[in-house]
């Protein structure tokens, strides 16, 4: 079976004596070592595709956005303070039949999977609009021809203009559980391009997917989806969260994720921090391989346990957790601040103790903490400043993530928000595919952890 190791930096953790409560960084890598036995994994894998009107949408190239433009069938407009373009007229039946959508290049997609799956693999496929549709069954990787069958059929469905994305994942989930095999790497994919009925419930799922051990990677493509949903449900349920601005890169996302199914080594892994009595656990971010807050606990405080997934683990990736506690006034000598535990599916694999030396003359922060709570910092500041409802406020908090980004090293970071704050200035409220773009690009800071 792989292993599983915990370490923590800086070692020796020595802390300034203070006579009031302080502040303290550590961080924690979490690594998954493969056995000489282990080998590729086989998938039970559920695609969840939106199918709605905007998904079967022609994207034309520059030679058939020209001609409508001569047409008069596409003008310039203002969406959030961006100049776009819309189409004000039909798209004539030359260029729709010419020009691929979305979904066209969701089938292409299934067909390369297809291609890659083998007789242990199961492959299960919903789609959804007003409502979800089973497609595929959860069907064995060998039944090629079947499967492909089934693939044909999404771009002659009709599911209404809607996008139920709560249906879609509850019966992917249905499938996952009805082929789960102690072998398999279990994985749901959702794709969509729109905004869901009813969010709520899909963070509800995708609790409930993370009880199981069961990662959701949502795949949120162009400029109108919600994106503080579809990172929610990824960072719940210990999956990626993607960004696609373009439809011709869906084939390639989507390969990507089955691979990485693949090369899980173990699975359903999270991390218990159990502080120490009168210690308070503030914050968890996870600063590799993807920056994301994963915990702000608002309980009582001192001594409660707190639990942050990270889903499947490839072998020899780690990944690296920012924990900030808040420790108390302290006398010179030793200070036991948490103890930590890693499982995974349930099994306890690994722990460790994080220990303290209080002294007076305590060293700075070593570089790597501190490029860590940086880059912590920087995405508190993101997420607050989307959140703020005051347009001055919002303003106000995403200059101060600019600020952060320049320090980081990031000048095209720091520019994308600095011009979000002028839109906002200026319009009352932020240009919605800027936020967007922002909000991912913060995410990618982890890949530089």
């Amino acid at each position: 079976m792989p292993t599983l190791t915990l370490s923590t930096s800086p070692g020796p953790l020595i802390l300034e004596a203070r006579c009031e409560p302080q502040v303290c960084y550590v961080l924690l890598t979490v690594r998954a070592a493969a056995t000489g036995d282990a080998g590729v994994r086989p998938v039970n894998w559920a695609l969840v595709a939106d199918a709605s009107r905007s998904m079967r949408i022609p994207i034309v190239d520059e030679t058939q956005f020209r001609s409508l433009l001569r047409n008069g069938s596409a003008q310039e407009t203002l969406v959030d303070g961006v100049p776009v373009w819309q189409l004000s007229g039909s798209v004539p039946q030359e260029v729709r039949k010419a020009a691929s959508s979305a979904l066209d290049h969701v089938v292409h997609a299934l067909h390369t999977v297809v291609e890659r799956l083998d007789r242990n693999d199961r492959l299960s496929l919903v789609v959804f609009a007003d409502h979800a549709l089973l497609l595929i069954p959860g069907m064995v990787g060998s039944d090629r021809v079947t499967l492909v069958r089934a693939i044909e059929r999404l771009p002659g469905l009709d599911l209404g203009d809607g996008t139920n994305l709560a249906d879609g994942i509850a019966l992917a989930l249905n499938q996952i559980r009805a082929n789960r095999d102690a072998r398999r790497a279990n994985r749901v994919l959702l794709l969509t391009d729109g905004f869901t009925r009813d969010p709520a419930a899909c963070l509800t799922l995708a609790d409930q997917a993370a009880d199981e051990h069961i990662a959701i990677t949502t795949i949120g493509l162009g400029g109108e989806f919600q994106d503080d949903l579809l990172t929610g449900i990824a960072d719940r349920s210990g999956g990626n969260a993607l960004f696609l601005k373009r439809a011709s890169a869906i084939p390639r996302a989507i390969s990507a994720e089955l691979e990485s199914a693949r090369a899980a080594a173990l699975p359903g892994v999270d991390i218990a921090i159990a502080p120490m009595r009168g210690v308070m656990l503030r914050r968890v971010t996870r600063t590799r391989p993807v920056l994301a807050i994963l915990a702000e606990p608002t309980g009582t405080g001192a001594s409660d346990v707190v639990s942050v997934l990270l889903g499947d683990l490839p072998a020899g990736s780690p990944v690296t957790l920012l924990l900030e506690f808040l420790v108390p006034a302290a006398n010179p000598g030793p200070l036991w601040i948490a103890g930590v535990a890693a499982r995974s599916a349930g099994v306890r694999l690994a722990e460790a103790d994080i220990r303290a030396t209080i002294a007076h003359g305590a060293p700075p922060l070593s570089d790597d903490v501190r490029a860590a709570a940086a880059r912590a910092m920087a995405a508190r500041l993101m997420r607050r400043a989307i959140a703020a409802s005051d347009s001055i406020e919002a303003a106000r908090l995403m200059r101060a993530a600019a600020a952060r980004f320049d320090e980081l090293g990031e000048p095209a970071l720091a520019a994308a928000a600095r011009e979000q704050a002028a839109t906002i200035e200026r319009n009352g409220r932020a240009a919605s595919i800027v936020t967007r773009e922002l909000i991912y690009a913060t995410r990618r800071l982890g890949d530089a952890s």
